[in-house]
């Protein structure tokens, strides 16, 4: 067994036979619920593995397409009793749709400006959410009627191997994206715009593309959060969304094929160990950033993957840039 394999696939093969078995391993609903939440916050982390981790645009404002894939999911199955694939169709389209109107003029901006801006694009969305009572119920939210997929309500364990699937999904088109042109083109932009221009990459092109297909994984993870909750409230687009993103990101590892799962696995599970320092949570948070950034830069995948996170120059034009400047020119 080659070493690049069990470098870079064999832990993606052992979360998914774990996957698998997880709900015969496990008895309590409520474990069964941290699975999911791991999984959900996976496919949330994996959106913005591609946005951040390879292309270098940092976005704090994705928990707002998190919280309008699921509002939007939520009001259509209420006023239209919508089957539960075209109501996630009509979430993931909302959140397609906004992010390509926002990411038009904001991703002119670059660096801490990028950041600020998208931070006060979630802060609108949350203010909307609390204050338009007659469409978003206020502070109280939205209850989403039970998942019925083909005439049958699932049950707990078919909503977990649902949500598992999806996640599995991602997690196939988070590596076809890293491994082709695409992912290459995305770490030229992410390196230097200029550059990268300079060799053909349309770089206003990808980054657009890029925020809007953080914002499909996004949506989709607020989706199935509002399934396993069976409530869309204001909390789905507030500041601890965002800052759980960037924990499970910067713990997980950047731009590495299996850094969400640890990551989220990671925010999911520390607050059950922690249940008597609540009030201390931002702050051990905060602590575990600093050490990550400080000793373990390349997140827990980095222990074991190769190339976790991708680097920051041009080094050589022959390379991934010029591939994909090569396909982005055909």
């Amino acid at each position: 067994m080659s070493q690049h394999f069990m470098r870079n696939w064999l832990p993606a093969i052992l979360i998914l036979v774990l996957g698998l078995a997880l709900p015969v391993l496990i008895h309590s609903g409520f474990q069964l619920r941290l699975a999911m939440l791991i999984c959900i916050y996976a496919i949330f982390g994996m959106g913005f593995n591609i946005l951040f981790g390879l292309g270098g645009q940092l976005s704090l404002g994705q928990q707002a397409f998190f919280a309008l894939g699921a509002y939007a999911f939520a009001l259509v199955q209420i006023h239209f009793a919508a089957p539960l694939p075209i109501a996630m169709l009509a979430g993931i389209t909302v959140s397609v749709v906004v992010s390509l109107v926002v990411a038009i003029p904001v991703l002119r901006l670059r660096t801490h400006y990028l950041a600020m801006a998208t931070l006060m694009f979630a802060m609108i969305v949350h203010d909307v959410a609390v204050r338009w009572t007659g469409f978003t119920g206020g502070s109280s939210g939205l209850q989403v009627p039970p998942p019925v997929l083909f005439g049958m309500r699932l049950e707990r364990i078919e909503i977990y191997y649902f949500i598992f699937a999806i996640a599995v999904v991602a997690f196939l088109v988070q590596i076809f994206i890293k491994s082709t042109h695409i992912g290459r083109a995305l770490q030229a932009v992410k390196a230097d715009e200029t550059a990268a221009s300079s060799l053909g990459v349309n770089v206003v092109r990808y980054k657009v593309s890029a925020f809007m297909l953080a914002s499909v994984f996004s949506a989709v993870a607020g989706i199935l959060f509002a399934i396993v909750s069976r409530n869309v409230d204001p909390s789905y687009s507030n500041i601890g969304m965002v800052v759980n993103l960037l924990t499970l990101s910067v713990i997980g590892g950047l731009a590495s094929r299996v850094g969400p799962f640890f990551g989220a696995a990671i925010i999911v599970l520390a607050p059950q160990f922690l249940t008597g320092l609540q009030e201390y949570e931002t702050l051990i948070y905060g602590v575990l950033l600093l050490l990550f950034i400080t000793f373990l830069p390349r997140g827990i995948a980095g222990l074991f993957e190769r190339n976790s996170m991708p680097t920051l120059a041009l080094a050589q034009p022959n390379t991934g840039s010029t591939d994909a400047a090569k396909a982005d020119s055909t």
